[in-house]
């Protein structure tokens, strides 16, 4: 069964990932971080409304990364789902959904921090396994693929526990370099 798992894991892994060419990277493009968690939320906003989360949006420059926009597209809108489920276990009062966007040194950040009830610290080490998951029925495999995917374009994702309740995840990626 471990072996079935892993080679399905490795085969899904290869399907995001594209071979790579000696004058292009999947990472060439430039992307602003902002727009990606605006079309997310538009795509969610029927989601956000029924659940009753008014999604705070803080990024008050454009911070524009070197990176795949269908891979970002992917980790945001994973990231935004993943928060929204969080928050069905608190009452609606408390549904607090805060994204931020902002440059950090050589790095873009994108910061999807929910209300939640948070993640058990025993099970943040685990996070990103594939066939993980804290949710009944969940498969996981979407914050794996999201880690993946993020690590092939040179940034990192990562989560933690909000000192208030509930989680952040916060995505970096390379900057573009102004021109």
């Amino acid at each position: 069964m471990a072996r079935r798992a892993a080679d399905v894991v490795g085969r899904l892994r290869a399907a995001v990932a594209r071979p790579q060419r000696p004058d292009a990277t999947i990472t060439d493009h430039e992307v602003d971080l902002a727009d990606a968690l605006r079309r997310a939320l538009h795509l969610l906003e029927p989601e956000c409304r029924r659940r009753g989360v008014v999604p705070e949006l803080q990024a008050p420059d454009a911070v524009r990364v070197i990176a795949d926009p269908v891979a970002v597209d992917q980790i945001v809108h994973n990231l935004l789902t993943n928060a929204l489920q969080a928050m069905d276990a608190v009452e609606p009062a408390q549904r607090t959904l805060r994204l931020t966007v902002q440059r950090l040194d050589d790095a873009g950040e994108l910061r999807v921090a929910d209300q939640g009830t948070g993640i058990a610290p025993e099970l943040l080490p685990r996070l990103f396994e594939p066939f993980f998951s804290t949710r009944e029925g969940g498969l996981g495999l979407g914050l794996s693929l999201c880690e993946t995917l993020a690590q092939g374009m040179g940034g990192t994702l990562s989560a933690a526990n909000r000192p208030g309740g509930g989680a952040v995840f916060t995505l970096r990626l390379p900057l573009q370099e102004p021109t």
